[in-house]
């Protein structure tokens, strides 16, 4: 599994083996440090379906073809591994090595990272990203020191991503020079074929990609599609795998030709612009980056108005009372919350509210008024007109809430919005890795679990994600969170439904819309050209909440 360049170095018996190549003590290390034993069977990791159709596959069918009939008859075997280490391809040349390699446990969809198959000229590959040879005993687990094999990385022409991993397998005694030339000829054979096999779109993609650079002058630029990514110097540098995981899920999600994310924070904490474009339907996105400078807390203070009364409006979870809390700085709060008039009494809880609007030292925060009854809105509204004290309360998005509960926010001379954590995906990242950080665990998220996070629609918008931080942390204390991993972003819901182009652009529509006008159905519908019952009945067919 391999080109080896170096002299063939085997493993004596104990007690006067030489070192052996660096290259594969290294290898031995770091498949030891992923907890893999020698005595283990590659059968205990589980198997995937293979995708006929990849564009791999289309590339090295033919040239798979070739050399199997040139191997027929032989104990050669020609393995194939994609992007993931994962094998999609096996050749024999006859029945006898096809029982002794599979017996292995090597078969199809069987992943050869070096986390689950050790050192061997597939994972090894695949990890260092050039040839090697690894023969005999050389190989990690027991059960493979049988065989000799040389891989060789297949790397894309255009964007230099790995893209598999092209091998020959044989019995530790059948080596044969002429494998080598073969192998490196058929590795640069499927290249040439993946190039050949791009589609004009993905041209059209390389092309944007490379006037966005030339007109940037090296600032960051980036192109993505299904199974591509480019980026420049800059770009590398400053953006990581979770940065790419948190793009894709936010834009490739989008029915719109471009867009602008004015503030999102990379996995490094530096805030950026980003601004994206699709070259034309169905070609990936060019994505181009701009650093900002990031709002101390103290700019934060400065422009927010100072106000007697402050409003929060926003869905359960979103942080109105954190927001509140950080109105009220540094002084004392007295807390009222509305949900407990649903076991106490009315009567004494205002009256506790109206003891305190008397001091005008006091600070009342008064939470959840979107329950309150008629009567007793209208009481507090006048009770907050008539004292000192500063006030601030919160509530649901108003919608089509009664006219006292509605005069009683709206009377208020600061307010403020909480926008859902479904509109602003582009900080879900950010969030999270704080939350994560918070808990002081050596803990990270790996990019398809940031895809995971950001692609659910968090109906309990913060306290939701913060329970489902809670709930990590409390599964493991160190190592990488996965997608497998996570809780509520798996669980299926009505929001998980497949839907059409249509209804893609209808939802995303609809959210839009009622987020810029605060939740109020009425001007909603109005400006979208419909009717409340009409609008009413999307939502609910959408799945949209509120």
């Amino acid at each position: 599994m391999g080109v080896a360049h170096d002299t063939v170095v085997r493993t004596p018996s104990p007690g006067d083996s030489p070192a052996p190549r660096d290259e594969i003590a290294r290898s031995w290390e770091r498949s030891r440090s992923s907890g893999l034993r020698p005595t283990d069977s590659l059968e205990q990791f589980s198997v995937s379906d293979v995708d006929r159709r990849s564009r791999l596959l289309a590339a090295a069918e033919p040239v798979l073809d070739r050399m199997e009939s040139m191997l027929a008859r032989t104990r050669y075997c020609v393995l194939l591994s994609d992007r993931d280490a994962r094998l999609v391809d096996l050749r024999f040349g006859s029945h006898q090595v096809r029982d002794a390699v599979t017996a292995t446990g090597t078969v199809l969809g069987r992943p050869f990272s070096e986390e689950t198959s050790g050192t061997n000229s597939i994972a090894t590959v695949h990890e260092l990203r050039v040839p090697v040879a690894v023969r005999g005993d050389e190989h990690y687990i027991d059960a493979m020191k049988g065989f000799s094999c040389y891989g060789h990385p297949l790397i894309h022409p255009v964007t230099r991503r790995i893209e598999g991993v092209l091998d020959i397998t044989y019995l530790v005694d059948e080596d044969n020079p002429l494998l080598q030339p073969l192998l490196v000829q058929s590795a640069t054979d499927i290249q040439s074929r993946l190039l050949e096999e791009t589609r004009w779109s993905e041209q059209l993609l390389f092309a944007a990609f490379q006037r966005s650079n030339a007109a940037r002058r090296g600032a960051p630029v980036i192109a993505m599609a299904d199974e591509i990514l480019l980026e420049n110097t800059s770009a590398s540098a400053l953006i990581c795998a979770e940065d790419h995981a948190a793009l894709r899920a936010q834009i490739e999600g989008s029915t719109r030709r471009d867009g602008t994310i004015e503030s999102m924070s990379l996995r490094g904490g530096q805030p950026v612009r980003i601004r994206w474009e699709r070259p034309v339907s169905g070609a990936g996105v060019v994505v181009e980056i701009d650093m900002v400078d990031a709002p101390t807390v103290i700019d934060a203070m400065a422009r927010r108005p100072s106000a007697r009364t402050a409003a929060v409006i926003g869905e359960p979870g979103s942080g109105r009372t954190t927001a509140l809390t950080e109105w009220a700085g540094a002084c004392p709060v007295d807390r009222f919350d509305a949900a407990d008039l649903a076991v106490g009494d009315p009567t004494g809880w205002l009256t506790g509210i109206v003891s305190r609007l008397d001091d005008g030292d006091a600070t009342v925060v008064v939470e959840n008024v979107h329950l309150l009854a008629e009567l007793m809105a209208c009481a507090l509204t006048a009770a907050i007109a008539t004292g000192v004290a500063r006030v601030g309360i919160s509530s649901n998005p108003l919608g089509d809430t009664a006219f006292e509960r509605r005069r009683l926010v709206t009377g208020c001379r600061e307010q403020t919005t909480m926008t859902p954590l479904r509109l602003r995906r582009h900080e879900i990242p950010s969030i999270a890795r704080t939350m994560l950080a918070r808990h002081g665990h050596d803990l990270h998220f790996t990019p398809a679990a940031i895809t995971a996070l950001v692609g659910y629609d968090w109906p309990g918008n913060l306290a939701e994600l913060s329970d489902e931080i809670d709930d990590l942390v409390g599964q493991r204390s160190a190592g990488a969170i996965t997608d497998r991993d996570l809780i509520r972003p798996t669980r299926p819901t009505p929001t998980d439904c497949d839907r059409n182009p249509i209804d893609t652009a209808l939802h995303e529509a609809i959210t839009n819309e009622l987020h810029r006008h605060g939740g109020n159905k009425k001007a909603t519908a109005d400006h979208l050209g419909i009717s409340r019952t009409t609008l009413y009945k999307r939502m609910r067919d959408l799945h949209i909440p509120g």
